[in-house]
């Protein structure tokens, strides 16, 4: 099996098998890993078999937690794993993902229509360096909860909105905590406003769709669409960075 195809496997199992119950940290180290397929010249069980072990790649910072979750990954990966007449899985290592990799190792989109605002706080949660939001009604004080947490866990977060009545009850208090950037009304009749709902972390996954963070959007019918694509969040990424420069 192609290393990329067995990487992807593990994200999806992990995914939608009820008897991973840690989700949140295996899905947050395999998408930010690498894996290989480390070949030996030792006989294995048949004539003409050798081991193989399968090798996790892991970011330097998750390498003590993913090697606490060893067990859970060496056990999905000899669920996923198939015997060949060649190879035959030894087992699974944990080692350091090398640094300054630049290959998108893979990409991955999805969508929900419900529970919408606990991926966006799961998506917020995962966030390791960046989260620049551009998103026209921001009014979730939850959301806004998170946002501080990770801000105070040195994550630089970036906010564009529009500048209209129905976000004065929370905007004070984000231009307290982070750099705002705050969209006027335009148009003859001031109706023409900043209508994006999109939030990048980290620079290569992004949430968009539907969904305005807003107490409202909760009894709505709306879509949040999800991508992990590095070439992808760079297209919202120039988005935003023109937003604002253009209004801040």
């Amino acid at each position: 099996m192609d290393s990329l195809d067995f990487l992807r496997t593990m994200i999806e199992t992990v995914k939608y098998d009820d008897d991973y119950k840690n989700k949140d940290q295996l899905l947050n180290i395999l998408r930010n890993s690498y894996l290989k397929f480390d070949q030996t010249n030792v006989f294995a069980t048949k004539s003409y078999q050798f081991w193989e072990y399968v090798s996790l790649r892991v970011p330097v910072p998750m390498l003590n937690e993913a090697k606490r979750l060893k067990d859970v990954f060496e056990r999905l990966a000899f669920d996923i794993y198939e015997e060949t007449a060649e190879f035959d899985m030894k087992g699974l290592n944990i080692k350091p993902k090398v640094i300054n990799r630049e290959d998108n190792l893979h990409s991955e989109h999805d969508v929900v229509f419900d529970e919408i605002k606990d991926t966006i706080i799961q998506g917020i949660r995962n966030a390791k360096y960046t989260i620049w939001i551009a998103v026209a009604w921001f009014t979730d004080s939850e959301i806004y909860d998170e946002l501080v947490v990770k801000k105070n866990e040195g994550v630089n977060v970036r906010i564009i909105t529009s500048n209209e009545e129905s976000n004065n009850k929370i905007i004070s208090k984000l231009e307290c905590e982070f750099e705002v950037v705050k969209v006027p009304l335009r148009g003859y009749w001031g109706n023409s406003r900043l209508h994006d709902k999109f939030c990048i972390i980290d620079l290569d996954y992004v949430m968009h769709g539907s969904f305005n963070w807003s107490k409202n959007a909760n009894y709505n019918d709306e879509t949040l669409a999800t991508a992990l694509d590095k070439d992808f969040a760079r297209i919202f990424t120039d988005e935003f960075i023109k937003l604002y420069n253009e209004y801040k």
